[in-house]
């Protein structure tokens, strides 16, 4: 059995997840961490919890949801996996900090790991299915864990709602086939971990997203 932790940092109120088993051994999805406090908050939870720290990931690489990456992957000593396609994104992080007035504490690393779309992404017995979901950023994925019923979606899909599509990269008529096409084909019951606010499931979402009915 895995455990989903959720931290909702930043002025972005950006949802960051830790998934944990049961020999400690932990991934970091979406690390949104910008004041050391929230750092320190997500350091803590590692250190009390004796987690080891195996990887960070990205669902994709818009600033609210990379925040810390750079300080955990110094900190812990790991690597940071994202899709290739999402790499023009992650490369534009410095230029969007700037743009938006936010002062930058540590440099992200210039070559990150790509995700293999083909095969399920593995540490220890934490097991993802890569669900490849671009249309709010053109790397957009998603990681499906079936065992233990639930998704960590980024932005793509809402309580109520969808991610935006109005961002450099963005396509609106792409989200809506990603949504439909890719996790729409995952079971009614399977809980949606979202990238801000509340989580959801697909059979709620099928049903009464306005967005997608």
């Amino acid at each position: 059995m895995l455990e989903v932790k959720k931290f909702t940092f930043n002025p972005f109120s950006e949802n960051t997840f830790i998934i944990s088993n049961k020999s400690s051994k932990a991934v970091i999805i979406d690390p949104g961490c910008y004041h050391r406090a929230e750092q320190k908050e997500l350091d803590d939870y590692i250190f009390n919890n004796q987690l080891d720290v195996q990887c960070v990931l990205h669902t994709h690489s818009h600033l609210d949801h990379m925040f810390g990456t750079a300080h955990l992957l110094s900190k812990y000593n790991v690597k940071l996996w994202i899709h290739r396609d999402d790499k023009i994104t992650y490369d534009s992080f410095e230029k969007v900090c700037e743009l938006y007035g936010i002062p930058i504490h540590k440099s992200p690393i210039p070559n990150p790991v790509f995700l293999n779309l083909h095969n399920p992404f593995q540490i220890d017995d934490i097991t993802f299915q890569i669900l490849f979901v671009p249309g709010h950023s053109p790397g957009h994925v998603a990681f499906y864990n079936k065992e233990n019923n639930f998704v960590i979606n980024g932005d793509c899909l809402f309580e109520n709602s969808i991610g935006r599509t109005d961002l450099p990269g963005g396509n609106h008529s792409l989200l809506i086939q990603s949504i439909k096409n890719n996790l729409f084909q995952l079971p009614d019951e399977t809980i949606v971990y979202t990238g801000h606010g509340n989580e959801t499931t697909i059979g709620r979402e099928k049903k009464e997203n306005p967005f997608l009915v």
